[in-house]
């Protein structure tokens, strides 16, 4: 009898928990199952479980499945990492093993580009999507965002964060789950390469930012920098000004219009996420032996090399290599970056891998798991 009742209270519990996350009310839960919102109120009381029968139908409503419903999380702590980036926002719940229990990934949370209400509906959105009927006071979280520290903006997502009710809840910058991902807690550079780009120096558990003063001051080796001089190589060589490269056609073939010019109002108005898809244009062109496309890459990673030295004297003096990590979604096209960038400094004291993890691991270790 008390195995039963045990049962019903765990039942009771996430259905409870599920229905408000749905924001449905108990008699909308009880016309959709074709039960009296009395029998619901007495499920979610836990003076009564459902009938097994009813079990799936009540799962697919809650939009859920039987086990989740029957688990018993109560005692259980988690940890949700969100990492916003210039193109998408991934949400990731770990249990206290370090197991990725669930995952989403939706649209940029950037506000920056498309303002904060928008920004927090794609939060809202991921959290309620990828946590479930996990309890929120069982869950610490850290949301690490693009444009996710400017302007008032960490404060305004700090509050919305604490509403929920988590254990524990922090938010920053996406750059600090790039640190956290490819660093850890040891001393080295961590050089993240994205839509934007940023260098960091981690020493001591400190870090210090070089460079990554968004597209309008500078971000040389981004995603964007690169599909910007992708498009001006191609528009160049159109109107005649240019020397010829195979960016051209790539571009023009990217862009779908007769030329590349009928291309620059879609540009515009699509600003640096649109840009930044130009990038690969350059590093396919670049394998392929083209001049243009092999000048771009080495003056933008000249660009990020000149971070790198700054950020090496925030370093203790060692005469062992540093450590440099690189991350970001520049940085896992077929390791071009990688090789370029160590031929780029080559005869200096570095030591350059591409980082391991996905950098919404790091975004769970800033939340707590280990």
């Amino acid at each position: 009898m008390q195995e039963t009742k045990n049962v019903a209270q765990i039942i009771a519990r996430n259905i409870r928990t599920r229905r408000k996350e749905l924001k449905m009310t108990q008699n909308r839960l009880a016309d959709l199952l074709g039960y009296s919102a009395k029998a619901v109120s007495k499920w979610e009381s836990g003076a009564g479980a459902p009938p097994t029968v009813i079990l799936p139908r009540l799962a697919q409503v809650l939009q859920t499945n039987l086990d989740t419903l029957m688990e018993d999380i109560s005692g259980q702590m988690f940890y949700l990492g969100i990492d916003g980036g210039g193109t998408k926002t991934e949400f990731a719940l770990a249990n206290s093993d370090g197991n990725i229990i669930k995952s989403v990934c939706l649209g940029t949370s950037n506000p920056s580009d498309i303002g904060i209400e928008n920004a927090l509906n794609v939060l809202r959105a991921g959290i309620i999507e990828v946590c479930g009927n996990v309890p929120k006071n069982n869950i610490s979280v850290f949301a690490g965002l693009a444009g996710g520290t400017t302007d008032g903006i960490y404060e305004q997502i700090s509050t919305f964060l604490s509403r929920f009710g988590f254990a524990e809840a922090k938010n920053g910058s996406d750059a600090l789950n790039a640190v956290s991902a490819s660093l850890g807690d040891a001393d080295g550079i961590s050089v993240i390469m994205g839509t934007g780009s940023v260098t960091f120096a981690q020493a001591n558990g400190e870090t210090h930012r070089v460079g990554g003063y968004g597209y309008l001051l500078g971000d040389a080796g981004s995603g964007f920098s690169l599909g910007r001089e992708a498009i001006l190589a191609a528009l160049c060589f159109e109107d005649g000004s240019g020397e010829e490269t195979a960016l051209y056609e790539a571009v023009r073939k990217k862009c779908g219009t007769e030329t590349v010019l009928d291309s620059l109002g879609k540009f515009y108005n699509g600003g640096k996420r649109e840009i930044a898809q130009y990038a690969p244009l350059v590093l396919n062109a670049y394998a392929d032996g083209d001049n243009v496309a092999k000048r771009i890459l080495f003056d933008n990673l000249e660009k990020v090399a000149q971070t790198i030295r700054g950020a090496s004297k925030h370093l203790p003096n060692t005469k062992e290599p540093i450590r440099v990590v690189l991350c970001g979604g520049l940085c896992t096209k077929d390791d071009i970056i990688y090789h370029a960038l160590c031929e780029a400094i080559a005869k200096e004291n570095y030591s350059i891998s591409i980082c391991e993890h996905p950098l919404i691991f790091g975004a769970l270790r800033l939340a707590g798991m280990r």
